[in-house]
């Protein structure tokens, strides 16, 4: 039995996938959120345990397809990223190319933050 004491709030989990067949903090906490009537955003950079979470998170009640919906129609270049585009602005980073490249930033974000912020 839930209380839906979450409900109309937005939970954003990070690391929600899980190693190995059980739960893992991450997954536990998305799926609890989401029976408690919050909208999950979950993030990990293992797709297919991130597809169980929101399969799970799903399962519990929550509406992730309209939270991907939302968050989609957010982001300026109109498709929501994943690792990949994380891990290559990392790998740029540890390249000789970016030698001189010190104390900044890199948002890898579709262009959200110019957006809305």
């Amino acid at each position: 039995m839930t209380s839906g004491r979450l409900a109309g709030k937005v939970a954003i989990v990070c690391g929600a996938g899980s190693v190995g067949p059980g739960w893992g903090n991450g997954r536990a906490t998305a799926v609890r959120f989401a029976q408690e009537g919050a909208r999950v955003l979950a993030a990990d950079i293992d797709a297919g345990r991130l597809e169980e979470t929101v399969r799970r998170a799903r399962e519990a009640g929550g509406d992730v397809e309209a939270l991907l919906r939302s968050r989609q129609a957010r982001i300026p270049l109109g498709f929501m990223g994943d690792g990949t585009d994380t891990a290559n602005a990392i790998l740029f980073l540890a390249s000789d190319e970016a030698r001189f490249i010190t104390g900044t930033e890199i948002v890898v974000d579709g262009g959200m933050t110019v957006r809305c912020g």
